[in-house]
């Protein structure tokens, strides 16, 4: 195992700042997206959404789609900091890294959706428009999987480090458990179009969403201070 540069660690670590602030844009004050339209809206409805705002959402997308890719970097110095846990294992470093690359492959898809909806929209159907704008949600939402094993994961990884000064307290395990455990509703927005659990419901959207964010910045934070640890400076055998 090589050194870890703390200060790329800390660059790295900047990423998710960074992508909270372009998507958050894009998301709400640009698009428009916040609070979702409704799963139930008709055909007429939400194509009109896209031919009234059109290029508020074009605009929204561009800055959604660089945002969402620091997750990255992000993932990336995750994954090396955690590997400096004392007997933590490689596997959940490698598994990290291909959750990282699973997830920001999904998401980018997001903001592609939305913009190909917003493409041409008074020159297709409306039900088209309607079908698109429900695929980049399904990918908003029901795609979570890859992020909870990822939270599990960087959780294992955390109860390993039985040490004096652990490199993560422990509270970030218990956080990153409530992540995983917490995004499952989303997936339930397949079979509800009204209600808690439709795309723009309580459990369904809120949750998710906010839940994640807040492991994002709870475990920024926590790397932050991690690469102030002198351990990371010191040369691990693999």
């Amino acid at each position: 195992m090589t050194n870890l540069d703390p200060r790329l660690a800390r660059a790295f670590t900047w990423a998710a700042p960074a992508l909270s602030v372009l998507f958050g844009v894009g998301f709400m004050p640009l698009a428009g997206f916040f609070p979702p339209p409704a799963p139930s809206a008709d055909s007429a409805t939400i194509a009109r959404l896209y031919i009234e705002h059109q290029l508020a959402i074009q605009c929204g997308c561009f800055l959604m789609i660089i945002g969402l890719v620091l997750l990255i970097p992000w993932g990336i110095a995750l994954a090396a900091l955690t590997d400096r846990i004392p007997g933590a294992s490689t596997l959940l470093t490698y598994g990290q890294l291909a959750c990282v690359a699973t997830s920001t492959t999904l998401i980018e898809i997001i903001p592609t959706t939305w913009a190909l909806a917003a493409y041409r929209p008074t020159e297709i159907a409306a039900d088209i428009t309607r079908t698109v704008n429900d695929f980049g949600w399904f990918l908003l939402l029901f795609a979570w999987p890859p992020f909870s094993l990822w939270s599990a994961l960087v959780a294992i990884a955390i109860f390993r480090d039985h040490s004096a000064t652990p490199l993560f307290p422990r509270w970030a395990a218990y956080l990153s458990l409530w992540n995983t455990t917490l995004l499952v509703p989303g997936g339930l927005m397949a079979f509800f179009k009204v209600g808690p659990f439709a795309w723009n419901g309580v459990m369904a959207f809120y949750v998710p969403l906010f839940v994640f964010f807040g492991w994002l910045v709870a475990i920024t934070v926590v790397m932050f201070r991690a690469t102030a640890n002198p351990r990371l400076s010191a040369t691990v055998a693999a």
